[in-house]
């Protein structure tokens, strides 16, 4: 009898993380201006938060974050994109339909806002009203002109820190290739890039709703 060769082949999607710490990084596709129906228009957060997750967040603001700029050139020209500034209204829109109730608060730098996260620092206290305190971060900002087109990414990242001391760390992608001949500028794709890339943020919360009510 021939001997039979059976080969099998295994697939495995998998995931790292525990119960402390989730990392979950989402990417969205990159988009074109380049004809009349793919026009850049704002990124809609309504669909996500139905319903709220019903806890209460505290969304500190770092300086440096607020204070987060990017320098693109476009046709020799250097283009100062303030878009800490644009992140945190960004936030304070997405979290605002994604969560129950949300309160924002700036603080000094992402230093102090971790040290308020230590059960010994004196405005700790304030903390344990909220469910979660929520502290973003820029990762990459990364900006591309070409002949015809000019290019945005974005990666941001939020680490929600529990009251029992365990954590969440959802990140977040956006990217956009923009015709330099579309109804648009730099400014405008920057700023939707950022939207898109605050979107993934809230699709890796939606992805783990049941990390966040236990």
């Amino acid at each position: 009898m021939k001997p039979i060769k059976i080969v099998v082949v295994l697939f495995l999607f998998f995931t790292v993380g525990c119960a402390s710490l989730t990392d979950s990084e989402q990417r969205i596709s990159r988009r074109s201006a380049d004809s009349p129906e793919n026009m850049l228009t704002p990124v809609d957060y309504s669909r996500f938060g139905r319903p709220p997750i019903p806890v209460k967040i505290l969304l500190l603001i770092p300086a440096e974050f607020e204070r987060f700029e990017h320098v693109s050139n476009y046709e020799e020209t250097r283009i100062h994109h303030r878009l800490g500034r644009d992140a945190e209204l960004e936030l304070r829109d997405a979290f605002g339909i994604e969560f129950a109730k949300v309160e924002v608060r700036p603080v000094e730098s992402q230093d102090r806002a971790m040290q308020m996260l230590w059960p010994e620092d004196p405005e700790n206290v304030q903390l344990r009203a909220y469910d979660y305190v929520a502290i973003p971060k820029f990762l990459r900002v990364d900006s591309l002109e070409s002949k015809e087109k000019y290019a945005f990414e974005i990666d941001l990242q939020v680490e929600f820190n529990a009251k029992n001391g365990s954590s969440i760390t959802i990140k977040g992608h956006g990217e956009s290739m923009i015709g330099k001949y579309a109804q648009s500028t730099p400014e405008k794709g920057a700023v939707l890039t950022l939207q898109y890339a605050v979107s993934a943020l809230l699709d890796g919360i939606e992805k783990r709703r049941s990390l966040f009510v236990r």
